[in-house]
């Protein structure tokens, strides 16, 4: 199975979300800060101040990230709908737990504009990762010993969702006693294409990989 794929909640927020249109007064660090905001903590709040979109919109692209994120694990797999809200919890509050703060924009000379975002990486699926491979490992053994002892081997669907529970609670431990590195600082270009501002899509990617220890935890779901 793959253990872990790449994670992009904001990338999913950034790619449906209504532009803002290139005229007037644009702040740069609003937009970010609401398209962040909206993507992982669930608060609407600078996006219906930004304009960005309603309350319902904000709610419809919140649930639509989260939805993408799961899918994007479990894909192919049948799992139980209980299985499938208990993971759709631990993911809201990983993401809840994420460290940022959006600074001041400086325009460019075309017009674009460079976002500064201070934040703190937090270590959360790497120790997950880990904690995953040793229980599923236990309980591949657990399996092999009850079937050389005359047990019934589970179903495919039964195995399914087991597994996915030990990787969803280990998901949800780790969450629990996450650490975060030292403060850091990045940036997001938000560029200005037939007068719509749009955030560049190499700069969100990167943003979720400094936010998050994806590569760690990438690297060893292969």
């Amino acid at each position: 199975m793959k253990t872990m794929k790449r994670w992009s909640l904001l990338l999913v927020a950034v790619l449906a979300a209504t532009m803002l249109a290139g005229c007037g007064n644009f702040d740069a660090s609003g937009y970010i800060k609401a398209l962040l905001d909206n993507s992982y903590k669930n608060d609407s709040a600078a996006f219906v101040e930004q304009k960005v979109g309603t309350a319902e919109q904000a709610q419809e692209l919140y649930d639509l990230g989260i939805e993408t994120e799961l899918n994007s694990l479990i894909s192919g797999v049948t799992l139980s709908d209980e299985l499938k809200d208990e993971f759709t919890a631990v993911l809201q509050d990983v993401y809840k737990s994420v460290k940022y703060t959006v600074g001041e924009a400086e325009k460019q000379d075309d017009d674009s504009y460079v976002v500064e975002i201070k934040y703190q990486k937090m270590k959360v699926f790497a120790p997950a990762m880990e904690k995953f491979q040793a229980d599923q490992q236990a309980y591949t053994d657990e399996l092999s010993e009850q079937v050389q002892n005359g047990g019934e081997y589970p179903s495919e669907d039964e195995i399914n969702e087991q597994v996915y529970t030990i990787l969803k609670d280990a998901i949800k431990d780790s969450a629990a006693n996450a650490q975060y590195e030292d403060e850091a600082t990045t940036t997001v270009r938000i560029e200005l294409k037939d007068k719509v501002y749009s955030p560049n899509q190499d700069d969100v990617e990167a943003l979720e990989y400094a936010l998050f220890d994806l590569e760690e935890a990438s690297s060893l779901g292969q």
